[in-house]
């Protein structure tokens, strides 16, 4: 849980990194980039403020649909069209899609953001044969990542197949380090992105991380002095790891009360 005090801070970073042509980037004297404006605009739906500026609104409506490629940045494309009620540019980009023949799916990151972004836009979602022999690779891989761990659920979740899920229930538990955090495998250095993806997956499993309290402890250690969460407790403040912390600390909320609900009946 965030303490206002910490929200008030934390809106004052992510505004300090508002352009003023429109768009967000890294550090305030950097341009703006199509990743930064989502994490931004991310947060700021979570922070529940709705005030975004119009010169951040022409910029996102200047982004040309046909330069990008990569499945990840068609679902940015598509979230920062759906939270600012974009939906001329939303149904621009089912067309994009659909006729875009450059978008290859090579990786399991790939076939995930591309689910993520037509069940986003509401368009159907079949696997092609070479997308289910990308799923399937993953899930074979004996070692995975905690990112990958949670793009395996999400995806066996959303297709409706069949999942093992005691095993990724296992494989997520046991990669917490004694500070509480998970590294991007088990056993490696705690961050911020893989912990939130630890959660992420450990969330959709219905299940929680062996220490909540320690894991908590770790999210809010990585938070600077300047309102902005680090990567890890010794790291500058980017909108990126800031997301990451505060999606992470609703998880645990809701992780927290759903615990407490349960022993209560």
């Amino acid at each position: 849980m965030m303490t206002e005090k910490e929200k008030k801070e934390l809106k004052k970073f992510i505004h300090s990194r508002e352009q003023p042509d429109g768009g967000f980037s890294f550090s305030p004297t950097t341009p703006p980039t199509l990743e930064d404006t989502y994490f931004a605009l991310r947060l700021i739906e979570e922070l529940q403020e709705y005030t975004i500026d119009t010169q951040t609104v022409s910029y996102i409506t200047r982004l040309n649909q046909k330069e990008f490629h990569q499945p990840k940045h068609l679902y940015q494309l598509a979230t920062i069209y759906r939270i600012n009620h974009l939906t001329n540019s939303e149904d621009s980009l089912c067309d994009t899609i659909v006729h875009n023949y450059e978008i290859v799916i090579h990786t399991l990151p790939d076939l995930y953001y591309l689910v993520l972004t037509k069940t986003l836009l509401h368009m159907p979602v079949t696997l092609t044969r070479k997308e289910q022999a990308v799923l399937s690779s993953a899930q074979l891989k004996p070692v995975k990542s905690m990112e990958e761990c949670k793009q395996i659920v999400i995806l066996m979740v959303k297709l409706h197949g069949s999942l093992q899920q005691q095993e990724y229930i296992r494989i997520i538990q046991t990669g917490q380090n004694h500070d509480g955090g998970f590294g991007i495998v088990p056993y490696s250095t705690s961050f911020l992105e893989p912990t939130y993806h630890a959660l992420r997956g450990l969330k959709e499993l219905r299940a929680v991380p062996v220490d909540i309290h320690e894991c908590e402890r770790f999210v809010h250690s990585c938070m600077t002095n300047i309102g902005g969460f680090g990567r890890q407790i010794t790291t500058v403040p980017a909108l990126e790891y800031s997301y990451y912390a505060v999606l992470s600390l609703k998880i645990i909320d809701e992780m927290t009360i759903n615990h407490i609900k349960e022993h209560n009946f």
